[in-house]
């Protein structure tokens, strides 16, 4: 783990520069090369996402993650541990998911703004394709308005699959999904699934598979 406390040593000797140059736009090609160097040190496979100030609290929170790979959880959890009292920044090991559904299911939550769009969890509607009982895995289909007008920027994908680890968090991600397919919002939502509901869609095909399997005759 000597690599993870030289990350935050550079990471603390350089916070201001981080801060400025997400708040400022200082530097920031810069800034952010040197960030992600400094990083892939500690593995190639880790990622790590920034997420601005909140209303509860004015530090941004930086969030490491690994596509819920459970051979690198020990690496994301010491990125936690290890890290030193920061001045601006909040270290967070995992996508942890949504606790309060009430902004999502009355359609005030906050966008999430990418390189080129911006979108909104309450915008997006989901379908089941496939539940493996055994597994406990799920083929969902993910409906996206306009998609296809925005299907052809970069990385659209990987934006997608992070909103829905976003609702039900990094680790059960790993665990409960299979396949996303990404489609196009039709006008007709009847018979769709709100993204935000897909935790508890989960439970309740966990309470479904339950009873079938102690139901006696």
């Amino acid at each position: 783990m000597t690599q993870i406390t030289k990350f935050w040593s550079w990471f603390q000797d350089n916070e201001e520069a981080i801060k400025n140059a997400l708040l400022l736009g200082i530097n920031t090609k810069e800034v952010f090369h040197h960030l992600n160097r400094n990083y892939r040190y500690i593995s190639k496979r880790i990622g790590f996402l920034i997420i601005s100030p909140s209303k509860n609290q004015d530090k941004y929170t930086i969030i490491f993650t690994a596509d819920g790979y459970r051979k690198l959880f020990p690496k994301i959890i010491a990125l936690e541990d290890q890290a030193p009292q920061l001045q601006h920044f909040i270290p967070q090991a995992f996508i942890k998911p949504i606790q309060d559904k009430t902004p999502y299911l009355e359609g005030k939550d906050e966008p999430y703004i990418f390189k080129k769009y911006k979108i909104k969890i309450s915008q997006l509607y989901m379908a089941l394709v496939d539940y493996n009982i055994t597994t406990k895995q799920l083929k969902i289909n993910l409906y996206i308005p306009a998609y296809d007008r925005i299907n052809v920027l970069d990385e659209i994908e990987i934006d997608l699959k992070y909103l829905v680890m976003e609702v039900i968090g990094e680790i059960a991600f790993r665990k409960h999904i299979k396949n996303i397919e990404y489609l196009d919002l039709p006008e007709a939502t009847n018979g769709l699934l709100s993204l935000i509901e897909l935790p508890d869609y989960i439970d309740y095909l966990y309470k479904i598979n339950s009873r079938q399997k102690t139901r006696i005759f």
